[in-house]
């Protein structure tokens, strides 16, 4: 246990309106095995940056950093790189990040989802060298690439079916998510249609079981009812290619 006090942090975590109500000044001290544990305004777990409010900034900001000095350093080899070696470049060391545990912070705000999209048009760029006002829509849809936000929504629905169809979920997972007029097999339903919780809050209409859900509901039929999740993935790909 020694000098494992140095990895940890304390953070509150809540809306603006509690934010306002809490006594920063005289919050009781947080003590682990005789030392004080520090508040934190940002905590970084699992890769993701976690802010008091969990608005995401910290995060967005800190990908944002690291994928333009990443492209800046591809840009130099911009000019004597065949196109494959570049989308594999880019696919590894911009895309990977991007994706990265992006199902987690879904309730993004459009300009934090705009900075992403730039990020991944500045891969599109490199790729085909393209200038800094040239359209990328074209290039995006050679590369077979979503959007951005419909690459998330994608991770989402891939993860969202796991839960749904994995034996090996756990339950504390699967019971959050309801088909509608499903009494025991789920396959036996047709529509494969999930009950939208009840939800008031904006922070909850965010979460990933209302977001997923309405994902889930949106697609076709014949793509709900996909027998795999390859066989899923590959769907609503195309699915929202075609869009």
């Amino acid at each position: 246990m020694r000098g494992l006090h140095t990895y940890i942090i304390d953070i509150i975590i809540g809306s603006p309106g509690l934010g306002v109500r809490v006594d920063w000044q005289n919050l009781p001290p947080v003590v682990y095995n005789g030392v004080t544990i520090p508040y934190c305004d940002t905590v970084k777990d699992l890769g993701l940056h976690l802010d008091k409010q969990l608005s995401w900034s910290v995060h967005v900001n800190v990908l944002s950093r690291r994928l333009f000095a990443t492209i800046r350093s591809l840009r130099r080899l911009r000019s004597v790189l065949p196109i494959p070696t570049k989308v594999m470049l880019a696919h590894s060391l911009i895309l990977s990040i991007l994706d990265y545990a992006d199902a987690s912070y879904i309730n993004l705000t459009e300009d934090q989802l705009n900075k992403l999209e730039r990020l991944q048009n500045l891969a599109i760029r490199f790729i085909f060298g393209l200038r800094k006002y040239d359209h990328v829509s074209e290039f995006r849809l050679k590369l077979k690439w979503l959007p951005i936000r419909r690459r998330r929504d994608l991770h989402v629905l891939s993860l969202l079916y796991c839960v749904l169809f994995n034996p090996k979920t756990p339950s504390y997972l699967k019971e959050k998510f309801n088909f509608l007029g499903v009494q025991s097999d789920i396959r036996s339903c047709r529509t494969l249609t999930l009950s939208m919780p009840f939800h008031k809050t904006k922070f909850y209409k965010h979460s990933f079981i209302v977001q997923a859900t309405e994902l889930w509901n949106a697609l076709p039929i014949s793509i709900r009812q996909s027998r795999s999740l390859d066989i899923f993935k590959n769907a609503v790909k195309a699915h929202y290619l075609e869009q």
